[in-house]
């Protein structure tokens, strides 16, 4: 009875070895994915950039840039004007061309 107890301690033992080392193996492989995601990532922002070169934006006088967002290759820039009206100006990240304005306004 102690050889059978020994046989199976000795076999959870392996597989405990060899799930450990799987986990470290697969944590390994999830670090390297995380660092090329990354790494392509600052190429293609940095390629972007690279593109695009200075445009300037010209906002109205005493307008304040108060949100800046970018997404589906839009830039959305949230503007605070001068009589304290708000609007979100609609630019198009490849070219900075405007593509039009948004004006919030209060509901009734």
């Amino acid at each position: 009875m102690t050889q059978h107890w020994t046989e199976n301690s000795t076999r959870l033992k392996l597989l405990v070895g060899v799930m450990t080392t799987l986990l470290v193996i697969g944590l390994i492989l999830l670090v390297v994915g995380i660092a090329r995601t990354s790494k392509d990532l600052t190429e293609q922002s940095a390629q972007l950039a690279a593109k695009i070169g200075d445009l300037p934006v010209r906002i109205a006088p005493g307008d304040t840039l108060i949100d800046l967002t970018a997404d589906g290759g839009k830039l959305y820039l949230g503007l605070r004007h001068r009589d304290g009206g708000q609007s979100v100006l609609v630019l198009d990240a490849k070219n900075g061309e405007r593509l039009g304005r948004l004006k919030l306004e209060a509901a009734p």
